[in-house]
């Protein structure tokens, strides 16, 4: 359905159709040249000066077109180049580093499962990987000799539990409770793999789930404590099993914590690098690298500054980028350029506010959207917009979810409808007029030059599903099959097992005597990773069930409703950050004490399609980010509901 709404995309009326310029306020046309142009002076008068006031933000997290930015971020001199981790892969590659050595988001064998237990994923809805789950909850409905399950552990009745076999309805935040419980059970019991007890950290694991008897998972999560042993019981029995975290799941302020013990939780029951089902390491394709930058000595000494964000330094000693640092860091200290790829943060980081005041004291604004999304309309002062992904070529980077390595391409299906042009090719053409450092570190004519040069690791590996005598040949039908991949699995890797020695119940802002209840904000079916808003079609999917289409509403349970407020009666959610007002669904079968709102509404740009639906969850929300791997959070947050009179 997202594919099909694609269509929607392209032809989107009010897509940005050629370069804009703020005039006096207003964006009003360029010329590319002019465009391009009037951008190549800001960015070498900066570089004369101080380059590293320049800021380069992405609202994507990988891509080789998200690698030339960084590249050209850092032979420019600049340390501050900020990409979409954060809100993404952030905590879950930081827990696998911290757990098995690695920095990847985990792979999963799930051909031999036995089931799955979700804690509070939303495999069915924002997941990256919902195609992916979704093809592994047919196959299993299929395979009934197997008798496979998929048990989910959450505090909504969401796609993921409507689907589930069985749903364990659990207070948000503290799945990672059940998992220890499991946990308990299973040592208590002697039912874990013997390579456990010589893993690093046994005995502190040990005494960690020591304190987390049945009796107290249940609770702190609110599920029976009867349904815990007999939970673990099956597991072991089912072995071998997929223990399943995502960004849902860890939205909160112990989510690091709590992929940690669901790595645990697998090792426990053998499903670390157990080829027939479980956790793995995943593969990567053997593309090219490119090579190493050089940088001069201009660079070498910016680079030294430190990071706007904060990342690398406590309390974000674990992260690559932080996001939400960046409004109060750039009023400090604002920076000459900022360049946005993909990114929205005037609508879709938390307390947009502050995002706008913040970047409307950067003296250049540059935008590579395609849409008049609110960070155009509000702040942009120059807009080169991108190509949709129906008019790109580039790269089409698969999150790293199997234990098969994959690598595909994206290729224009249709000429470029209006006067836009690939961000890559933008970069690459700035490096150039740039001259030297950046025109040796760019060597590549075109975008397509540059990604061919990567691809061309494929055909030098001479395996998997391609293999050509000639370059010329293996792209050819690269091209026309469309990705590249392996044909096994990878072996399983070897890989040293950390096992946790804590876990904490998640911290919520706001004072729970004033603000009572939960704020649960999720990604709801057709948010396309945020940018749906635009594309009618998806509005039309049943967002959850018991919620028809065309609803933007918050669920609630009816036993914590005001006085004379039903399904369907307008409700004020007031948070210490700002307050909103929408329909309310009540739910019977949402846990008590939380209440849950999706994302994606409430624009006041980006389009006739997205704007005055729903309203912004996101001006509720606080704003401090995770600590370690500066993830944005949001499940962190206390409200209270009013009724609207």
């Amino acid at each position: 359905m997202r594919g099909l709404s694609g269509l929607q995309t392209l032809y989107d009326p009010d897509r940005i159709t050629q370069p804009l310029q703020r005039v006096g306020g207003r964006l009003v046309p360029i010329a590319w040249r002019d465009a391009i142009d009037m951008l190549v002076r800001a960015l070498a008068d900066v570089r004369k000066r101080a380059p590293e006031q320049l800021l380069v933000m992405s609202g994507r997290d990988r891509g080789f077109t998200l690698e030339l930015l960084a590249r050209l971020c850092r032979v420019f001199g600049s340390p501050n180049f900020v990409d979409g981790t954060p809100a993404h892969t952030a905590t879950l590659a930081r827990a696998m580093e911290l757990s098995l050595g690695v920095r990847d988001v985990p792979a999963y064998t799930w051909d031999g499962a036995g089931a799955i237990l979700s804690l509070e994923a939303g495999l069915f809805e924002d997941a990256c990987r919902s195609i992916y789950f979704a093809r592994i909850a047919a196959a299993m409905r299929r395979d009934r000799a197997r008798g496979a399950r998929l048990i989910h552990a959450g505090p909504t009745f969401d796609l993921a539990a409507y689907n589930a076999d069985r749903w364990l309805r659990v207070q948000p935040g503290t799945a990672g409770a059940l998992a220890l419980g499991l946990a308990h059970v299973l040592v208590r019991d002697n039912k874990y793999a013997e390579e456990v007890a010589r893993a690093e950290g046994f005995a502190e694991l040990k005494a960690l789930i020591a304190d987390y008897s049945p009796a107290r998972v249940a609770a702190i999560t609110g599920c029976e404590a009867g349904a815990v042993d007999e939970l673990a019981h099956e597991l072991w029995q089912r072995r071998p099993v997929l223990v399943v975290v995502d960004e849902r799941s860890l939205a909160y302020t112990n989510g690091l914590a709590t992929a940690r013990v669901a790595i645990a939780l697998s090792a426990l029951l053998g499903s670390i690098e157990n080829p027939n089902g479980g956790l793995r390491v995943p593969p990567r394709a053997p593309t090219f690298a490119w090579p190493e930058a050089e940088l001069d000595a201009i660079a070498e000494r910016a680079l030294q500054t430190p990071r706007l964000d904060g990342a690398g330094r406590a309390p974000f000693v674990g992260a690559t980028s932080v996001l939400d640092t960046l409004p109060d860091a750039i009023r400090a200290t604002p920076p000459d350029v900022a360049l946005l790829y993909h990114a929205n943060p005037v609508y879709a980081r938390a307390q947009p506010e502050r995002w706008r005041d913040a970047l409307a004291a950067i003296p250049l604004v540059v935008s590579f959207s395609p849409f008049l999304d609110e960070t155009v309309a509000d702040v942009a002062d120059l807009v080169l917009p991108d190509h949709t992904f129906l008019e790109n070529f580039e790269d089409a980077t698969p999150l790293l979810a199997s234990p098969r390595a994959v690598a595909g391409v994206r290729q224009p299906v249709v000429t470029r409808v209006h006067d836009t042009r690939s961000t890559a090719d933008v970069v690459i053409e700035l490096a150039h007029r740039l001259g030297e450092p950046f025109a040796r570190a760019f060597p590549w004519r075109t975008s397509r030059d540059a990604f061919e040069e990567r691809w061309l690791g494929l055909h030098a590996a001479a395996r998997g599903t391609i293999v050509e005598p000639t370059a010329k040949q293996f792209l050819e039908r690269f091209y026309h099959h469309g990705f590249w991949a392996e044909r096994d699995d990878a072996l399983p890797a070897h890989v040293t097992i950390k096992l946790p020695s804590a876990w904490k119940e998640p911290v919520w802002d706001g004072d729970p005597a004033q603000y009572p209840l939960a704020l649960v904000a999720y990604h709801p079916l057709g948010h396309a990773s945020g940018g749906g808003a635009n594309q009618p079609w998806l509005r039309t999917l049943q967002p959850r069930p018991g919620l028809g289409s065309w609803t933007f509403a918050a669920s609630l349970s009816p036993l914590d409703a005001p006085a004379g407020v039903h399904t369907g009666t307008r409700i004020r959610v007031v948070s210490p950050h700002g307050a909103i007002e929408l329909a309310v669904h009540l739910d019977p079968r949402i846990a008590r004490g939380c209440i849950a709102i999706p994302t994606g509404g409430g624009h006041h740009a980006f389009g006739r399609w997205a704007r005055g639906f729903g309203v912004n969850v996101m001006t509720l929300l606080a704003r401090e980010p995770g600590a370690d791997t500066g993830a944005a959070l949001t499940c962190t947050t206390r409200v209270r509901v009013e009724a609207v009179t």
